[in-house]
Order: structure tokens, then C-alpha cells, then sequence
């Protein structure tokens, strides 16, 4: 067998002829490691440790991994405090809604709301 049918056979060549990572974009995606070990991460991972992405910043598109990473530069600390933060005495701040509603039922005339922090609801 000539060379092209040895590799076709171990699996590094494609039904269409072409060797496997060579169309595809994400052959040499070093960059987007690199990226994120300089500390680029997601806007769900910065929530998890307390900042947030300035409105308007763009970050960058990481079309291998698809996601959108933002440096540090590109974000501020919350201010907004975390669910962990709130006093657990408080019977007026609730962690779901079926306990706000179960409380809300119990107490006519009372009102729920989304918390401003976004961590639950409160008494309005």
C-alpha cells in the first residue's frame, strides 16, 4: 500500500481526502490557552469571585473554546454584596421563591420582591 492508504487506514485522513486539522480552525489554538492563562476568564467566572464586566467591553472571542473571555482591566469589583453576606436572621429575606410565596400567603396584605443583590427576594 502506498502512503496515503496507510494513513487513511490508522484514521488521520478524512472521507474527503484531507488530513484530519487541517480545515479545521482550532488546529493551533495555543493562543486561546495562552489567553486564559494570563488570567482572561468568562463573565460568569468573574461573577463566582466577586467583579463584574464594565458595560460596553467586548472582550475577546475565543472561537475554538466558543466563549467570550475578559481581562481583569475589563472589569470592576460588585458592589452588591453576596448571598452568603445576608444576615440569616433576617426572616424578611428569602433564598427561593416557593419560601417567599409560603411566607407572603401566611401574611396578607405583605409583598415579595426580587432582591436588589439578586440573591432571593424580600419583603417590599
Amino acid at each position: 500500500m502506498g502512503d496515503w492508504q496507510d494513513g487513511y487506514d490508522a484514521g488521520l485522513w478524512g472521507k474527503d481526502g484531507i488530513p484530519y486539522g487541517i480545515d479545521s480552525p482550532c488546529w493551533d489554538d495555543d493562543w486561546e490557552h495562552e489567553l486564559r492563562d494570563e488570567g482572561y476568564k468568562t463573565v460568569e467566572e468573574w461573577n463566582e469571585i466577586g467583579r463584574s464586566v464594565k458595560k460596553g467591553e467586548k472582550g475577546k472571542y475565543l472561537p475554538c473554546a466558543k466563549i467570550r473571555v475578559f481581562s481583569e482591566d475589563q472589569t470592576v469589583e460588585r458592589k452588591f454584596s453576596d448571598q452568603s453576606e445576608v444576615n440569616p436572621s433576617d426572616n424578611r429575606h428569602f433564598h427561593s421563591f416557593e419560601e417567599a410565596m409560603t411566607w407572603a400567603k401566611n401574611n396578607p396584605g405583605k409583598v415579595i420582591t426580587r432582591s436588589a443583590t439578586g440573591n432571593g427576594y424580600i419583603e417590599k
